[in-house]
């Protein structure tokens, strides 16, 4: 086991020294760290219901619909490929080695301890939102990171063994497929009856997803009670969950660890698996990772100079999408700000497409923070091409554009007929969603140009997210002021709307250059 701790000291050693040689890097790993420190504080010092006093039987059954869903994808995608703690480079050295298999197992679980920190920080980011709209404890925070710990342990060593249980023999890994689909069908069909019976979401989630079956199941109503005493206190559930974690973990732990393993054929497609995302996303593909792209689509290629471009991107977003330019980020971003406007008191229902257009923008920045031209800059025939910077750059986001019209055709209308909103209204949520999708788009392009190739993608990622949010902010701050001055929702949204026309084309104007010759993205 020391040939094993040998590599992960000298991997943070190296890691270390490579952050102090690069003075780009260095600043935004402490801008990072700013920011975490921040989330951290502002976590456990802001007050509790800032918003309103949200029901603790809501809050239980949000956080039980939330595992729910992070299990049942993990766990399948684990049967369907396979679960890993390893990368390509740790097979490379360590399966070759003459090391016996439960040692590297047990090397591979401690470097899923830092892999954790990911989780902390995603659910550090949602911690002010809940103390907004919920009463929690003292020491609510801690209960909710406690529960990410847990479900980031669990999930990958539930996954290798259903793995290694379902590849000893054919059939099983369907029959494991089978059994979560039936179980995700069932909850979905008894949460659809309450809601016919009901009439209620509020009243649904309660009834389906706060109940004792829920929160004794094993496993996700273990996790889920162990968040859910954030708001609950210290209940029998919550006792139940953390023995039930504990022990789930260390019996899987040391069953491994003491068993007479072969598992490197099982983990090495998850590994491989696990590499090809982790490209795609560093290649700004990673919403299309993994989607089938369908070959039967009616559409040629056509287009001269740049427009080339715009019909080129047309293609690739109807080839992985369901129907039309409708694919799993239009499903993901309109269900999302449906169920949050749902989810909101009936108090604000003369904001109801307000709430909608922001959550969605929420949703449309995590989901829309890499654009396709970052595909376009790897290949040198976009600099070849006869036209102005301003016309190529146009022209290869227009698609994305596009799609972000569409889908916000789709998602107000759709909630306009729900909430019986003005037509008016829709037209300007419509608008701004739009509008901001470009904003979105074009501080990609701007920070590509002013970073160029950063040592980590993530960073890079980061650092966008983070601007995004900072010139946003003052369209919102001016959106709530215009709303409190009168006192009506169409003049908020044009507030929005008109600030994000401005970014989108300052932007525009600051990113064109990228353009102008290859030197600009090396």
């Amino acid at each position: 086991m020391s040939s094993m701790l040998f590599i992960m000291r000298k991997a943070l050693k190296n890691h270390i020294k490579e952050v102090f040689k690069k003075p780009v890097l260095l600043i935004g790993y402490l801008f990072i760290a700013i920011f975490v420190i921040a989330m951290f504080i502002v976590s456990f010092a802001m007050p509790s219901g800032l918003v309103r006093h949200g029901s603790s039987d809501l809050y239980t059954g949000i956080i039980t619909i939330v595992f729910i869903f992070m299990y049942y994808t993990t766990l399948k995608l684990g049967i369907e490929k396979g679960s890993t703690y390893f990368r390509m480079a740790d097979v490379n050295l360590t399966f070759t080695a003459p090391i016996r298999p439960n040692n590297i197992l047990l090397y591979g679980f401690i470097k899923q301890l830092g892999g954790t920190l990911i989780f902390l920080f995603v659910a550090l980011c949602q911690i002010p939102n809940l103390k907004n709209n919920f009463d929690m404890k003292p020491y609510g925070t801690w209960m909710i990171l406690l529960a990410t710990v847990f479900y980031a342990l669990s999930y990958p060593l539930i996954s290798m063994i259903m793995y290694s249980w379902a590849t000893k023999k054919s059939g099983r890994k369907k029959l494991l497929k089978r059994v979560l689909d039936v179980l995700a069908l069932m909850t979905a069909g008894l949460a659809l009856l309450s809601l016919f019976r009901t009439r209620n979401v509020v009243g649904t989630i309660d009834n389906v997803f706060n109940n004792p079956i829920a929160r004794y199941f094993p496993v996700i109503g273990w996790t889920s009670s162990i968040a859910n005493a954030s708001v609950n206190g210290f209940t029998t559930e919550f006792w139940v969950g953390i023995f039930g974690m504990v022990s789930l973990i260390l019996a899987a732990v040391i069953g491994l660890y003491r068993a007479n393993l072969d598992y490197y054929e099982d983990v090495l497609e998850g590994t491989e698996f696990f590499e090809a995302a982790r490209k795609a996303k560093r290649e700004g593909k990673n919403l299309t990772f993994g989607l089938k792209v369908r070959d039967s689509v009616k559409q040629k290629l056509s287009g001269t100079g740049a427009s080339v471009l715009f019909f080129k991107h047309l293609l690739e977003l109807r080839k992985t999408s369901y129907v039309l330019f409708f694919d799993r980020s239009s499903v993901s971003v309109i269900i999302a700000a449906i169920m949050f406007r749902l989810a909101m008191p009936k108090g604000i229902q003369h904001f109801s497409l307000s709430m909608i257009l922001f959550f969605a923008l929420y949703m449309l920045l995590l989901l829309q923070v890499q654009g396709r031209l970052g595909t376009e800059l790897e290949k040198h025939y976009v600099f070849l091409i006869p036209a102005s910077p301003y016309q190529k750059l146009f022209f290869a986001t227009l698609a994305e554009h596009t799609k972000n019209l569409i889908d916000g055709i789709f998602l107000f209308a759709l909630s306009g007929i729900l909430f019986k909103a003005q037509l008016v209204n829709v037209l300007s949520c419509i608008v701004a969603y739009t509008l901001s999708g470009a904003v979105y788009t074009y501080s990609d392009i701007l920070s590509r140009r002013l970073f160029g190739r950063i040592h980590s993608k993530g960073l890079l990622l980061f650092v966008k997210v983070l601007v995004n949010i900072l010139i946003i902010i003052p369209g919102g701050v001016a959106a709530v002021i215009v709303m409190m001055i009168t006192e009506n929702e169409l003049f908020m949204i044009c507030a929005l709307a008109g600030w994000s026309f401005v970014l989108a084309v300052t932007l525009f104007m600051l990113s064109a250059g990228i353009l102008n010759n290859l030197e600009t993205v090396s």
